[in-house]
């Protein structure tokens, strides 16, 4: 049935399903007309068109992610509508699950953003060191004994 031409899959799919004494009934302008009318048209192309197997064990599973302009009549858009509720249980799910996840990955990006800015300030506050009771100590460490303590005056609030 192919002829060496091209065909969608889905076309073969579905034109193998029908009875093959129907279908030897087909001409050869029939069969051409069913295959154009399922050919692949670029004017049906969405903006976005995502599709993945996730390969998780022991379940089959897929995402869809399509976006373009919309193109649909209002009375298909009011009968999908009846067909094909957004808020499902399995629907709110998935999207507060991405949420979730999306909420996550953004506050460790804006973390690791914000700790590799190295914000470091460069104003110093003069701080007693508490563990230094030495005058010759606190000396030897750069710093100014007074007041019978030992003072950093370069200490970081960073630190």
């Amino acid at each position: 049935m192919n002829n060496g031409h091209y065909t969608d899959p889905t076309f073969e799919r579905l034109f193998a399903q029908i009875n093959p004494q129907i279908a030897s009934t087909f001409t050869d302008k029939q069969i051409e007309a069913l295959k154009k009318a399922f050919s692949y048209n670029k004017s049906s192309r969405h903006f976005l068109d995502i599709r993945v197997s996730i390969p998780i064990p022991r379940l089959e599973f897929y995402l869809v992610l399509l976006a373009g302009s919309e193109r649909r009549s209002q009375n298909r858009l009011r009968s999908e509508k009846g067909l094909y509720p957004f808020w499902t249980l399995s629907n709110s799910l998935f999207i507060i699950g991405f949420s979730i996840i999306l909420l996550i990955c953004s506050f460790t990006i804006l973390s690791f953003i914000l700790s590799s800015l190295n914000l470091t300030s460069t104003l110093y506050y003069p701080t007693s060191i508490p563990w230094i009771s030495d005058k010759s100590e606190c000396e030897y460490t750069n710093r100014v004994w007074r007041d019978d303590k030992c003072w950093d005056y370069k200490h970081s609030p960073n630190f």
